[in-house]
């Protein structure tokens, strides 16, 4: 055998296993091992929530590479710098990042992200963003005192004003066509119909019922009641659908029940209200009354941890998703509700 052979062969072997290195290397990530028996309240006491699992880019939910992008990798980030605000509605989820300023768009049933960049102008600080029944995503830019409307493929479709507000949380009422708008520098929620006409506003600053200071975060549940998060006055107001204010909650303090840096509000499907507090690292659950039930997490890194969490969200199944801040990703937990019965956590 020549030596040209031999040297052929080996160059042919080297480039094989070469190519083989790449393949494996840049092949579909490897999946995140993550806790499975992690609970709250803890054992003996019967489980109430359960951690799912985190969220740091596209791969955390089974996005499947092509071939060309096992070799190159993806052409674009995937990935969380300071996510605030989340929503979640038809396994689609929606994730603000107010430092990167765009909106993570995940389809959690096709495992694909789409990112609306607001790079044509449309927006300058995305600090939330829903989602309505035909797909249309609605953005609250934050710095621009405007909302602004897209299509389900992220093209833009029109916006509209604030009058020199801070939008900075938003919810939608689909029965009636409303979009409520937390706008906390002028201490209100604007009520819109999803077009974008303004319908009417409630609130106003001051610390009396039905006065707000610093609104950061607005919420409705599926009878219509819409749930405010007071941050200024360090509470929750809950309101009719059409702005009478019906009850409130909270207090500033350092003990369970008591908040002192509230950034979002989120009811599940029994009413239960969730509230996540950027000082504690935790979010606390109440009843309907405002009586704390049970409060989860504490700063750190682990699952289960919390860095500053900011905006949370609760889909049809009562899925929990929260917007870690501090931490680079959006944190997943489950209600354990009892089948055929309610129960309290």
């Amino acid at each position: 055998m020549s030596l040209f052979s031999i040297s052929y062969r080996a160059a042919t072997l080297g480039f094989t296993l070469v190519m083989g290195c790449l393949l494996c290397s840049c092949a579909q990530p490897r999946t995140r091992i993550e806790p499975a028996n992690l609970v709250w309240p803890k054992p003996p006491d019967h489980p109430r929530i359960q951690y799912v699992q985190s969220i740091y880019t596209e791969d955390d939910i089974g996005r499947r590479y092509s071939f060309f992008e096992r070799i190159f990798g993806k052409p674009y980030f995937d990935g969380m710098v300071r996510p605030y605000g989340v929503s979640v509605r038809q396994n689609v989820l929606l994730i603000c990042d107010i430092v990167s300023r765009r909106v993570m768009v995940l389809d959690l049933v096709e495992k694909r992200l789409m990112i609306i960049t607001g790079n044509d102008g449309s927006f300058r600080l995305p600090a939330a963003a829903v989602m309505e029944g035909k797909g249309r995503i609605y953005v609250a830019d934050s710095s621009g005192a405007k909302v602004v409307v897209f299509d389900r493929q992220g093209g833009y479709v029109t916006n509209f004003s604030l009058s020199g507000g801070v939008p900075v949380g938003l919810a939608i009422n689909e029965g009636l066509g409303r979009l409520y708008v937390a706008d906390r520098a002028k201490h209100r929620i604007m009520v819109f119909d999803l077009d974008g006409r303004f319908l009417f506003e409630f609130g106003g600053r001051g610390n009396a019922d039905g006065r707000l200071n610093i609104p950061l975060d607005v919420t409705v549940d599926h009878t219509g009641k819409v749930y405010v998060l007071d941050s200024g006055n360090f509470r929750v107001q809950v309101f009719t659908a059409d702005g009478k204010y019906l009850s409130r909650f909270g207090e500033v303090g350092d003990r369970p029940g008591m908040f002192a840096n509230p950034k979002g509000v989120a009811v599940d499907s029994e009413g239960h209200i969730y509230v996540t507090d950027a000082a504690f690292s935790n979010y606390q659950i109440f009843d309907s009354t405002g009586k704390v039930l049970l409060f989860i997490g504490e700063a750190g890194p682990w699952p289960g941890f919390l860095n500053m969490p900011a905006g949370i969200a609760i889909d049809e199944n009562d899925q929990i998703y929260i917007a870690d801040q501090l931490n680079s990703r959006v944190q997943v937990f489950r209600y354990m509700k009892d089948k055929g019965q309610s129960a309290a956590p």
